[in-house]
């Protein structure tokens, strides 16, 4: 292995340095000046390592940082000058990101060269502007990563996801109303799942912390068994964590899973403090929520609106006591005729079931209420009675557990005279 220690300033400008076979860039007490669409590459057999000691530091001002080996601060600082718009590529096969000093990267790429896992070891690291997953897994272990760029779109990926275990976290800040992807999986505590959590804030700035926890609650002090009617349990395999660390408004949170797959999804619940125990939340749930995600049969999520009990980060999903169904044809024909005249809405376990429909252009149309004794029944004509004409349209039912703890579902039905 060759040590490359530095003098007190190096430049570089329209050009390269290629470290090759196994060297190390060990950089002590000095600074690396990277220029805009220059690369430092530490290339080849191990180990290919980057350092960073003492007072050293790297100044990447658009550059790229080219690294097969790991990446390893032990200096007193953050490892790179920010702000800046400088890259980290981690293009080797298995990868650390070592402390023990924290690193603030400008913005870190991962590639899959043999092996997908880079993996943090000994410190907490935080991103300036873009987190590039590729198709990789970074394992954050006990650690946090953080993104502070609150762009929605700071975090991409194809089919790579971060995981952690214990106080890891994936975090991110926000700073808008919009959807924020937590791409969030697991397959080192139990076999793979990718589960991913959006968290949709207000427009004021936020920081959430998430992780999804590939484990039985009830082994991380959560006991699954500890429940609240309705609920009966809560799932034996997996829960999630998320937690609002700044920030006070309520959001939207939409918990992915795989509905062909996964064996708990009656509603979505929460380990309420100091009742230690889950509970019923109010949730939405759409059981097939377009193309399937990494690793899932059936994409499907559930989701509660207007959220802002952060007693504790814990999620789970659940099954309820009584059984709930609701079941949905997706056509009928009201032509009196006697046959299929009227869309009807079988379930059980409701005190109440709502109804809506609306039109294409999101007009609601018609609305009805029907007590613990279904159906609910629609029969073709709008809130006045008139009939509507052949279309899809659009249903949404929402069954009541208690007077404001439900469940919803959303589909189309169409009409065919």
């Amino acid at each position: 292995m060759k040590l490359m220690r530095l003098r007190p300033v190096l430049w570089l400008s329209a050009g390269i340095i290629r470290l090759l076979y196994g060297q190390e860039l060990y950089i002590l007490n000095e600074t690396v000046f990277i220029s805009n669409q220059d690369t430092v590459s530490v290339i080849g057999a191990p180990p290919g390592d980057l350092q960073v000691d003492g007072t050293g530091i790297i100044e990447n001002d658009g550059g790229v940082v080219w690294l097969t080996g790991d990446w390893i601060n032990t200096s007193s600082g953050d490892g790179f000058v920010t702000p800046r718009n400088g890259w980290l590529y981690l293009v080797g096969g298995y990868q650390r990101l070592f402390g023990p000093t924290p690193t603030y990267y400008n913005s870190l790429a991962l590639f899959n060269n043999g092996s997908d896992l880079k993996e943090m070891i000994g410190a907490n690291g935080r991103i300036q502007n873009f987190l590039v997953l590729n198709d990789c897994e970074l394992r954050t272990n006990t650690n946090i990563m953080t993104v502070e760029n609150p762009d929605p779109a700071a975090i991409t990926r194809t089919s790579g996801f971060v995981s952690s275990t214990g106080s890891g976290r994936l975090g991110r800040r926000t700073d808008r109303s919009a959807s924020y992807l937590f791409p969030v999986g697991d397959r080192q505590l139990g076999p793979f799942r990718y589960r991913p959590v959006e968290i949709t804030p207000s427009a004021l700035p936020h920081l959430f912390h998430v992780r999804f926890a590939n484990v039985d609650p009830t082994s991380e002090g959560y006991d699954r068994l500890s429940v609240q009617d309705p609920i009966q349990e809560a799932n034996e395999f997996f829960y999630h964590i998320a937690e609002r660390i700044q920030g006070a408004d309520p959001i939207t949170l939409r918990i992915w899973y795989d509905e062909a797959a996964d064996e708990y999804k009656d509603t979505l619940s929460h380990w309420e403090v100091p009742a230690n125990q889950w509970q019923a939340v109010n949730t939405i749930i759409n059981r097939a929520a377009g193309i399937p995600q990494t690793g899932m049969t059936q994409s499907a999520y559930m989701e509660t609106q207007g959220w802002n009990n952060f007693s504790s980060p814990n999620f789970a999903l659940a099954r309820i006591r009584k059984k709930w169904v609701i079941y949905v044809p997706n056509v009928f024909s009201p032509n009196g005729d006697g046959s299929n005249d009227e869309f009807l809405i079988y379930y059980q376990g409701f005190i109440r079931v709502e109804l809506r429909i609306y039109d294409r252009w999101g007009l609601l149309i018609w609305r009805g209420e029907q007590g613990p004794e279904g159906p609910i029944r629609w029969n073709g004509r709008t809130q006045k009675g008139e009939d509507v004409p052949e279309d899809a349209y659009v249903f949404v039912v929402r069954g009541y557990f208690t007077s404001d703890k439900y469940t919803e579902r959303a589909g189309t039905v169409t009409v065919i005279r």
